[in-house]
């Protein structure tokens, strides 16, 4: 069976999560995931969140945004928000650990 790109990362990720991520991170590896988490929050910030009743306001949303930089930076991320990108879940992928 071929499976598409998209959903060779949702695959790998489900396992990323099942699995269990490392519990002690590298400079390199917080240094890759900070990038990606950054460019999260920026993506989610650029994102039209109008009908969002948690972010209504600029600054509502910069709350509901920001909170996902935290989760991303402990390796809580799933690609049904368009921040995460099956792209952005590959490169978190490609962190060293």
């Amino acid at each position: 069976m071929k499976l598409g790109k998209h959903a060779q990362t949702l695959i790998a990720a489900a396992l990323f999560y099942t699995l269990g991520a490392p519990t002690q991170a590298s400079p390199a590896g917080d240094a890759c995931r900070k990038e990606i988490c950054d460019g999260a929050v920026a993506a989610c910030m650029q994102a039209n969140l109008s009908i969002n009743p948690l972010a209504s306001t600029q600054s509502e949303k910069k709350t509901y945004c920001d909170q996902f930089f935290a989760g991303c930076m402990t390796r809580s991320i799933t690609a049904n928000f368009t921040w995460y990108s099956p792209e952005t879940v590959e490169r978190f992928l490609k962190c060293p650990s």
